[in-house]
């Protein structure tokens, strides 16, 4: 996760110019300290899988969760690790959506070599299915994900069913708290920004954890060599 200097990671879009990560992030994404960021996010997919919100996937038509996307530079050691580590390529897109309202046509869905799994409600079943028409819809996994124990259920069916072991969740903030509700929720990478988001500027403004009073453990802390006004910060929930 990114969050400014006050602690925002997102509010709601007045339009599709108005993106709350690109404000957190700063506007040159050639700042080193920002590369540095994309780079520990291209990292942390080499793992294992990847998840992401439905709301995120909506608003970043470009973004697929894999250590090199098109508009990346090639770094092969990314998939030489994925390959010691006797991991498939690319890791699985997994997308967490309550009501099945994702754009089927999105490069999540439609990339050749990366392989979606959606999980969902009994409500968002039969929408993602419709939206398929006659295609073949993503692999679906579906359990109440309102409720802490569904969602713990879909998580073991990861496990079982789908060979997941590590999973990499780039949120949103809804699904992550969610997570920990569940408590699933073991890690937390956060890159803080020096930016200071204007709260009163924006409508449904939401802010990070506050980890201490959550119980997290912060066991590691870095800064960009270039710019030490930006922070790398580690926090583990679940010591396990």
């Amino acid at each position: 996760m990114v969050a400014s200097a006050n602690g925002v990671v997102a509010w709601r879009r007045r339009d599709a110019k108005d993106d709350p990560v690109l404000a957190i992030l700063g506007g040159d994404r050639r700042h080193p300290a920002r590369v540095a960021d994309k780079l520990l996010m291209r990292y942390l997919r080499c793992f294992g899988d990847v998840s992401v919100g439905a709301e995120t996937v909506r608003t970043q038509p470009e973004l697929v969760l894999t250590p090199q996307q098109p508009s990346d530079e090639p770094l092969p050691e990314l998939f030489a690790f994925r390959e010691r580590a006797a991991l498939p390529r690319q890791p699985r897109n997994i997308v967490y959506s309550v009501y099945g309202r994702l754009p089927l046509e999105h490069r999540i869905f439609t990339t050749p070599g990366i392989h979606p799994i959606v999980v969902t409600t009994p409500l968002g079943g039969p929408e993602i299915r419709r939206r398929a028409g006659a295609a073949i819809p993503p692999a679906l996994l579906v359990d109440d994900l309102l409720d802490p124990a569904g969602l713990r259920r879909a998580h073991a069916r990861l496990f079982d069913d789908f060979g997941v072991r590590y999973l990499d969740c780039e949120g949103g903030e809804t699904v992550l708290n969610a997570l920990r509700g569940a408590g699933l929720l073991d890690e937390v990478f956060l890159t803080i920004t020096p930016f200071v988001i204007d709260e009163s500027a924006h409508d449904g403004v939401l802010k990070i954890f506050d980890f201490e009073r959550e119980g997290a453990t912060l066991i590691a802390e870095g800064r960009a060599e270039a710019d030490a006004s930006w922070r790398f910060r580690r926090w583990r929930f679940n010591d396990r």
